[in-house]
C-alpha cells in the first residue's frame, strides 16, 4: 500500500513501465473547525494555536513543500517529494521512489508528466487540480488531545487523529496517529510529523512548508 505523503491531495504512484503518475485521490476541503477529545481536558492554547494555523493556510495563496514517507519493517523504504503550490493555479512537484524520478505540472486544464531526465509529454486527459492544502486542513481540523510547547518562537502541537479523521486526510486509518505540528510566530504550519502503520508496517511522514505566498506564477514546462 502507498500511502500519500502528507503535503497535499497527491496519493500518487509510480508506474513499473516509465514512472508516469498513475492515480490521483482529492480530499474534500474540510470545514473551519478543532475538535477536541470529550474525554480529555481541552488545552485552549493547543485549540487556539491550531486554529489559528487553520486560518493562515486557508489564507495562504502559494507555498513551497518537502516531505518524505518511510516504511519501516520487512519493506523498508523510502519515497520522498518536493515542490510548490500556487492555490487556484497548480502544483509542479519531483517525485523520487524505487530508484525512479518523475517530475509532474499540473494546471488547469492541462498535466505535464516525465520521467527525469526524458521528454515532457503532456496527458491527454489532465489530472483535476484540487486544493492541495486540503490535506493539512484535514489534519488541523481533526485532531483530538491536543498539547502545546513553545520551540523558541515557534509552537509544537501534538495530538491524535482519529481513524475517521486519518480517513479524510487520506492517511492510514486502521488505529489512530500520532501528530506533531510544528507553527511559526506568524502562524504558518513549517513541519507535520505523522507516525502510524499501514498492513502492520510502521509509517513516519514527515512534511516541511516554507515560501509562503513567494511562489511565482506556474508555467507549462513545454
Amino acid at each position: 500500500m502507498r500511502v500519500a505523503p502528507l503535503l497535499l491531495s497527491l496519493a500518487l504512484t509510480v508506474t513499473a513501465c516509465g514512472g508516469s503518475p498513475a492515480k490521483h485521490a482529492a480530499a474534500a476541503l474540510p470545514s473551519p473547525s478543532t475538535t477536541a477529545s470529550a474525554s480529555a481536558p481541552v488545552d485552549a492554547a493547543a485549540t487556539a494555536a491550531l486554529a489559528r494555523a487553520e486560518a493562515v493556510v486557508r489564507a495562504t495563496r502559494s507555498f513551497a513543500f518537502v516531505a518524505t514517507e518511510v516504511f519501516s519493517g520487512n519493506a523498508s523504504h523510502t519515497t520522498s517529494v518536493h515542490g510548490s503550490v500556487v492555490r487556484g493555479q497548480g502544483v509542479t512537484y519531483v517525485l523520487v521512489a524505487n530508484g525512479r524520478t518523475s517530475q509532474v505540472v499540473r494546471l488547469a486544464g492541462a498535466t505535464y508528466v516525465r520521467s527525469v531526465p526524458g521528454h515532457w509529454s503532456k496527458l491527454r486527459k489532465p489530472r483535476p487540480v484540487t486544493d492541495p492544502a486540503s490535506t493539512l486542513l484535514a489534519v488541523l481540523t481533526g485532531l483530538t488531545d491536543p498539547s502545546v510547547r513553545a520551540a523558541g518562537t515557534a509552537q509544537v502541537v501534538s495530538g491524535s487523529l482519529p481513524p475517521a479523521a486519518a480517513k479524510a486526510a487520506q492517511l492510514p486509518s486502521e488505529s489512530a496517529a500520532a501528530i506533531t505540528v510544528t507553527i511559526d510566530a506568524a502562524g504558518h504550519v513549517t513541519k507535520v510529523v505523522v507516525s502510524t502503520s499501514s498492513g502492520g508496517t510502521g509509517v513516519t511522514l514527515t512534511t516541511s512548508y516554507a515560501g509562503f505566498g513567494k511562489v511565482p506564477p506556474l508555467k507549462p514546462p513545454v
